[in-house]
C-alpha cells in the first residue's frame, strides 16, 4: 500500500507550465515504479487524465478504480483523490461529506478489493487542512471522520460488508496524545481508535514519522498515515522523495 500527497498534482502550483508539469509526472511515476505497491493512494490530483497518463508506462495491470469529483463553489476542484491499483476493484464510487455540523471539505473515495477470499476495503480521505481557524480546522477534520466511521458501519447496499478496512491518506493532524500533536484536544484520533481502528504510526518516535518536512513558519510534521481494522497492527514508513511537499508513506499488509 502506498498514500501519498502529490501537492496540486501535475503542476505542483496553478499555472505552472507544461514543462514542469512533465517533469513533476516523471518524478511521481519514478517514484511509484521504485516502491512498486499494489494499491495507490493519492490526494491533491488534478484529474483522471493525468493519473492515467502517470502509471500507463507502469504497464497494463494498473487501472484506476476511482477520481473524485468534489466541486469547490461552482467549480471543479484541482484537488481529487484517487485510488488506482494493480488488483482490479469489484466496487469503487467517491462521496463528498454530507452537511454536518462542522461542513468538512471534499469527502472520501472508496474501493473494495477481493484478494483471495477476503474483501479488502479501502478508503482514501484528504481532512481539512491547517490554513485558517485553528478551532473550525480541527471540527471539521472531526465532523469527516465521524461520517466516515458512520459510513463504515452503514447499510449502504454498495458496501459489501469487508473482511478488514483500510484508511489512509493525509489527515492534516498527529497524535494529540503525544509532544508533537498540533491541535491538543483533538478527538479525530480518539474517534478512530474507538471505532477499533490500529493507527500505522503508533509507538514510533516523531522524528522517524515525518511526512511533511519542515517548511518556513511550518515545522516538520507527520500528516500522512494509514489507519487498519482486521489487519493486525501493521506499520508504515515514509520514503525520501522530492516530487512533491509530502513524502510517499508505504505499509506492508497481509490478508
Amino acid at each position: 500500500m502506498l498514500t501519498w500527497n502529490l501537492e496540486w498534482f501535475p503542476g505542483g502550483r496553478n499555472g505552472a507550465p507544461k514543462e514542469e508539469q512533465t517533469r513533476r509526472i516523471e518524478e511521481v511515476r519514478d517514484q511509484i515504479r521504485k516502491l512498486n505497491p499494489d494499491i495507490l493512494l493519492l490526494q491533491e490530483v488534478n484529474s483522471q487524465a493525468v493519473i492515467e497518463e502517470t502509471l500507463q508506462p507502469l504497464g497494463k495491470e494498473w487501472r484506476v478504480a476511482v477520481v473524485s469529483r468534489f466541486m469547490q463553489g461552482n467549480f471543479l476542484s484541482g484537488q481529487q483523490l484517487v485510488i488506482a491499483a494493480k488488483i482490479p476493484a469489484d466496487a469503487a464510487w467517491s462521496e463528498p461529506w454530507q452537511r454536518g455540523w462542522a461542513g468538512a471539505p471534499r469527502g472520501y473515495a472508496y474501493a473494495s478489493f477481493l484478494v483471495g477470499k477476503r474483501r479488502l476495503g479501502v478508503y482514501c480521505l484528504h481532512l481539512k487542512s491547517n490554513l485558517g481557524n485553528p478551532p473550525e480546522n480541527t471540527s471539521k477534520r472531526e465532523d469527516a471522520i465521524g461520517q466516515l466511521i458512520a459510513h463504515t458501519e452503514s447499510k449502504d447496499e454498495r458496501l459489501v460488508k469487508p473482511d478488514a478496512l483500510l484508511i489512509g491518506g493525509d489527515f492534516n493532524t498527529d497524535d494529540p496524545d503525544t509532544p508533537a500533536g498540533q491541535s491538543p484536544g483533538e478527538r479525530t484520533f480518539s474517534f478512530l481508535r474507538k471505532a477499533g481502528f490500529s493507527w500505522s504510526f503508533e509507538g514510533i518516535e516523531h522524528r522517524d514519522r515525518i511526512t511533511c518536512p519542515g517548511k518556513g513558519s511550518y515545522p516538520a510534521a507527520c500528516f500522512d498515515y494509514f489507519w487498519t481494522k482486521g489487519l493486525g497492527r501493521p506499520l508504515s514508513s515514509p520514503k525520501a522523495a522530492k516530487a512533491s511537499d509530502h513524502l510517499p508513506v508505504v505499509l506492508e499488509i497481509s490478508l
